[in-house]
């Protein structure tokens, strides 16, 4: 069952996060705006905070959304958790895409939703499953927040059952390296 908390948990994270990251990150590489380098800006520069100076605001905001010790807890962490990095791999990608192909898509009388979702994510796949991929790796070995946000021993995801082998005072090697291997 942890395995499947782990691999549902990430899942649904994942992909959360891959459509949201996707779609943001379209707008951010083609179109021109105000405030565009701000908001490039502003994602980037959360890959300077860590998670440890998150920890109040995120148990306050879970705890009063009522979802502490639920699977919805950790599907919403881990959703905003890499954002930065996969909307700098999926907005590189979105770049060195020819503008030709939206403009014939235009011509073709396309809407700018089917010229993205037609267009212009095939065309991105492989960017967009790397993200995706470090996405889900990142996610999957995630201690800190499984540690934290769901103590329920039914709902543990496989980092937080390996932080299970390990008290102040003993560690159960035999238990502990049994998990590892599998």
């Amino acid at each position: 069952t942890y395995f499947w908390n782990s691999f549902k948990v990430v899942s649904i994270s994942v992909i959360i996060s891959i459509v949201m990251i996707s779609m943001s990150s379209y707008v951010i590489a083609r179109m021109e705006f105000r405030g565009k380098k701000l908001v490039t800006s502003m994602l980037y520069s959360t890959l300077f905070i860590p998670a440890t100076a998150m920890t109040f605001p995120v148990y306050r905001l879970v705890n009063e959304l009522g979802i502490y010790n639920t699977p919805v807890a950790l599907i919403l962490v881990y959703s905003c958790s890499g954002i930065a990095m996969s909307f700098f791999i999926i907005k590189n990608y979105f770049e060195i895409i020819p503008k030709e192909l939206e403009e014939a898509a235009e011509i073709d009388g396309a809407t700018y939703a089917q010229t993205f979702w037609k267009v212009m994510l095939p065309i991105a796949r492989p960017g967009i499953l790397t993200a995706a991929v470090l996405a889900f790796i990142n996610n999957w070995n995630e201690y800190y927040w499984a540690s934290m946000l769901v103590i329920d021993k039914n709902e543990l995801t496989v980092p937080a059952l390996l932080g299970q082998f390990t008290t102040s005072f003993n560690t159960k090697y035999n238990g502990l390296f049994s998990a590892i291997v599998v």
